[in-house]
Parts: structure tokens; C-alpha cells; sequence
């Protein structure tokens, strides 16, 4: 008897572990990081120079020449994006909104207000879909540089699978 209670503890056990393995809490989101070198910005308000592109982690860039136009990131549906902005002085970069422009919309809105974060704006959002061949999501973020006029864009891309 002492046996098949063992048994049985033991298989619960291992059965609790494959729920709270498969039931685990959803993935940290992917962030997307802008960052601004004030000193090449200019007043170009679409595409302007100075601007990179990054994410973590990293292993969702799949294309980063430089140019942020062709920035690419891939992740699966229902991954959480969330777009933060800072410059490479240390200063603060406003992510306004992003704005959908083309391709697959992977979001239920065209365009995703900025909300406070601690006094910075941040963007963050779920991914609702996945993206067709060949017709990734292109989207518009819109940012503002803190104490610098006007609010200025860069159009990346994503891919969801």
C-alpha cells in the first residue's frame, strides 16, 4: 500500500510540474530601444540622421544595417512589443505613438498612443497576428526628443510568425 501512495504522490508531482511548466507566465516582451545621438539629429523630421535601432534580446533582429528604415524584428503572436527611447547622452526620447503604414496590420489599432512611464512615454501593445509572406507590418514611430522642438519619424519593420 505504502508503494502505490508513493506511486501516486509521485505522479502528481510530475503532473502538477507539466502544468505549471506548460501554464508558466507569458514571456517577457520583446523591447525595442531608439536611441538618438542629439549632435547628428538635425531638424529632418522624417527619417532624420543620428537614430539606431535595437531590441531585446537581441536574437529577434533579423536585418540591422544601420538605417533604421530597415530595421526588422521577428516575433511570434501574442508577444508584447514595447518601444522606449533614450539618447546616447543619457537624455530622454518621448515615444509618441507608433502608426501603422503597411503590410500586414499585426495590431487592432492603426495607431498606438505613447503612455506615461515613470515621466517618460513608452509604447506598449500585444501582437494580434501574424504577418503574410513578404508583407511585413511597417509602422511609423513617431518621437519627441525632450527640451529639442518638434516631433520627428523613422518607419522599422516586423515579422510575426
Amino acid at each position: 500500500m505504502k508503494t502505490f501512495n508513493h506511486s501516486t504522490r509521485t505522479f502528481f508531482i510530475l503532473l502538477c510540474l507539466l502544468v505549471f511548466t506548460t501554464c508558466k507566465k507569458e514571456k517577457d516582451p520583446v523591447i525595442v530601444t531608439l536611441t538618438v545621438n542629439t549632435s547628428q539629429l538635425g531638424e529632418q523630421l522624417v527619417d532624420p540622421p543620428g537614430c539606431t535601432l535595437s531590441a531585446t534580446p537581441s536574437s529577434v533582429v533579423i536585418f540591422d544595417d544601420g538605417n533604421p528604415k530597415n530595421f526588422t524584428i521577428l516575433v511570434k503572436d501574442g508577444t508584447e512589443i514595447e518601444w522606449e527611447g533614450v539618447t546616447s547622452d543619457g537624455g530622454d526620447v518621448d515615444i509618441k505613438k507608433i502608426i501603422y503604414k503597411g503590410g500586414t496590420n499585426i495590431f487592432d489599432k492603426d495607431s498606438i498612443p505613447g503612455i506615461d512611464d515613470k515621466g517618460k512615454e513608452k509604447v506598449k501593445v500585444k501582437v494580434k497576428r501574424k504577418t503574410a509572406l513578404n508583407n511585413d507590418y511597417v509602422y511609423k514611430i513617431k518621437f519627441k526628443v525632450k527640451n529639442k522642438e518638434g516631433i520627428q519619424m523613422i518607419d522599422p519593420k516586423i515579422q510575426v510568425n
